[in-house]
């Protein structure tokens, strides 16, 4: 069966539909390197939407924001029946049956806490704001941690490519030495001398590509996502780590504000732990239907009683003395966390100032001289005016010194990282 051409334009068009719409559905579910660095509220937004352990860090939140709900609702009442009066033997008078011997009862109880619903409401509410601090900070680590996979795939990725760039220039010096040497101007041990180059330069080559495999399978574990670096480019880490950071204060971090809310929900436990040495009152409304008439009792009653537990053993003081001693350990906990914040603030911007002087002065001075010094070799190689020694040696020295820059700009990068992490840069407010 021949279809018509206007069948045949619509298999194409629905082809065509189907098409864009899995080409976009696997760009959606792609990591664009190069607009995860350069913006970073839609890394985050990334992080917040896709990976297990935010959707984690918020379930846990949202538990304790329901605890703190629940803290808020009153004690259920108690409900009781019972049936009483079961004749032992003869009946008094005699010959009564069960329809006029039985006691029925039914009770309705409710317990009225004094002083406690305040502090247990105020503990579950500060244990539900740590909890949200608790979420905006592993949201931060977990932005942190995809930042610097995100600029490891860009930083193999150029390693790679700079070493490929002097694999080929030390390719094009042994053709230009192997026609050397068929006219006898070139000895055939320094042609050897270049090919051993190249090779373990192709070796640095192949264990690079290794590297940059190895990085995009970390940041497809990092982001939950396929890594693609088709459009990233060095410009990506630099722009991704700025020379100045916002002035900000580490004590403001989600996770010491979760330690301190937490503290004080603990001082929250142990003034209701206290407040148990005040008794509450469990009052009792009930309804006695009486069959056993005949000796004098009313047939339908209502009773009303309450009872008081006497805390004379128990009441509270050691669950006080606990809440204390945890709520002590979590401000302690909180100093320790600042104090060491601090210092590793202070270190990453003494060894950020030292890598950003010492990659300064490499880009600068020392590997524009490196660079114009291989050319120099090169072309002397090309008019037969070379010490092939000179040639290898500057070669490998230029290759050091731009390895070597890209080690020191991946390492600010790093440093500056984590001082956004320290910072509190990469936390947000959570719903």
């Amino acid at each position: 069966m021949r279809l018509s051409s206007k069948g045949l334009l619509l298999v194409s068009l629905l082809g065509a539909l189907f098409a864009t719409r899995e080409s976009t559905a696997q760009s959606a579910s792609r990591a664009d390197v190069h607009q995860l660095l350069a913006e970073p509220s839609r890394l985050r937004s990334w992080v917040e939407q896709r990976s297990p352990d935010a959707a984690q860090a918020r379930a846990d939140a949202r538990a304790l924001g329901e605890e703190s709900r629940a803290a808020r609702l009153l004690p259920n009442p108690a409900l009781d029946l019972s049936v009483s009066n079961f004749p032992v033997g003869p009946t008094n008078p005699r010959g009564l049956g069960l329809d006029r011997t039985l006691i029925y009862g039914a009770g309705l109880s409710e317990t009225f806490e004094i002083g406690k619903r305040g502090p247990r409401q105020e503990a579950a509410d500060l244990r539900s704001a740590a909890g949200r601090f608790r979420t905006r900070a592993a949201v931060a680590r977990l932005v942190r941690d995809a930042r610097a996979a995100l600029g490891r795939v860009v930083y193999a990725e150029e390693r790679q490519r700079v070493l490929g760039e002097m694999l080929s220039d030390a390719k094009r010096s042994t053709v230009i030495a192997e026609g050397r040497v068929a006219h006898q101007a070139l000895a055939e041990v320094d042609l050897d001398r270049l090919r051993l180059d190249v090779a373990s330069l192709e070796a640095e080559v192949v264990r690079a590509r290794g590297e940059a495999q190895s990085a995009r399978a970390d940041c497809a574990g990092a982001l939950s996502a396929d890594c693609d670096a088709k459009r990233a480019s060095w410009s990506d880490v630099v722009l991704a780590a700025p020379s100045a950071l916002p002035a900000a204060t580490a004590n403001e971090r989600a996770e010491l504000r979760a330690l301190e809310a937490e503290a004080a929900a603990f001082r929250k436990d142990a003034v209701l732990a206290g407040r148990r040495a005040i008794p509450d009152v469990t009052a009792r409304l009930g309804y006695t239907r009486d069959t056993f008439t005949v000796s004098g009792d009313n047939e339908n009653t209502l009773s009303l009683s309450a009872s008081i537990p006497l805390p004379f053993f128990d009441h509270g003081q050691h669950d006080r003395t606990a809440a204390l001693a945890r709520a002590e350990a979590r401000d302690e906990n909180r100093k320790s966390l600042a104090v060491a914040s601090r210092a590793e603030l202070a270190s990453l911007a003494a060894r950020r100032r030292a890598v950003e002087a010492t990659l300064s002065s490499l880009e600068k001075d020392t590997l524009p001289r490196a660079e114009a010094v291989l050319r120099a070799q090169e072309e002397g190689l090309a008019r037969g005016q070379l010490d092939m020694t000179d040639l290898i040696l500057a070669r490998r020295q230029t290759i050091s010194l731009r390895l070597q820059a890209l080690d020191l700009g991946h390492d600010a990068f790093q440093l500056k990282n984590q001082m956004r992490f320290l910072l509190g840069l990469d936390e947000t407010p959570t719903r």
